[in-house]
């Protein structure tokens, strides 16, 4: 073997080594990170999270906020209709739009389901979020802010999910009022708040 050859190999050799312990090294991170959520999970008491959302959601897993199992966005829907908030602790109008939200989680009881979608947010900083504004309802975490570019620019949105799991409308805006959210979940998804 020529020593180019030799040389390539070694290089090779090198990568595929330190792929390897990399991958090694990162899982006990990943544990240790879920490990220190469990203060702030107990501490917000999210409600459990769906097992999925619509079959025309982006076909995803993301992790449940509260703890729990991850939710595969693209399962069986709620069986009820939903509402599908993306959202991010460092978004001005999302900050605006909870106590709306929180407003409407209290009044709809259950005929109607509300999740939500903090994007761009590492797990802690989300769950710290829900603590503040006195989220309740379950909720899971796209740090990588894939939901929100599937529905083009950044958050909020409201993704309206009817009782079948099909969505039906998008609102790319916040909900400053209540009136506004009611007179919308009555349109497009039949519910009389």
């Amino acid at each position: 073997m020529t020593r180019p050859r030799l040389l390539g190999l070694l290089v090779v050799l090198l990568a595929l080594a330190g792929a390897v312990l990399y991958g090694l090294r990162d899982e006990p991170a990943k544990t240790a990170v879920a490990e220190d959520l469990r203060p702030l999970q107990a501490k917000a008491a999210l409600a459990p999270c769906p097992r999925g959302l619509s079959a025309d959601l982006p076909d995803l897993e993301l992790p449940c906020l509260g703890g729990g199992p991850a939710v595969p966005l693209r399962g069986p829907g709620t069986g009820k209709p939903t509402l599908v908030n993306v959202y991010g602790s460092w978004c001005g109008p999302c900050l605006e739009e909870m106590p709306t939200l929180r407003r409407l989680h209290q009044l709809a009881g259950e005929r109607l389901a509300l999740v939500g979608v903090d994007t761009e947010d590492p797990a802690k900083r989300a769950l710290q979020f829900a603590i503040d504004v006195g989220q309740t309802w379950p909720a899971v975490v796209d740090d990588d802010g894939l939901v929100s570019r599937h529905y083009g620019g950044g958050a909020p949105k409201m993704v309206f999910v009817d009782a079948k799991g099909a969505v039906v409308h998008v609102e790319r805006a916040a909900y400053r009022t209540l009136a506004r959210l009611k007179a919308d979940v009555l349109t497009y998804l039949g519910v009389r708040l």
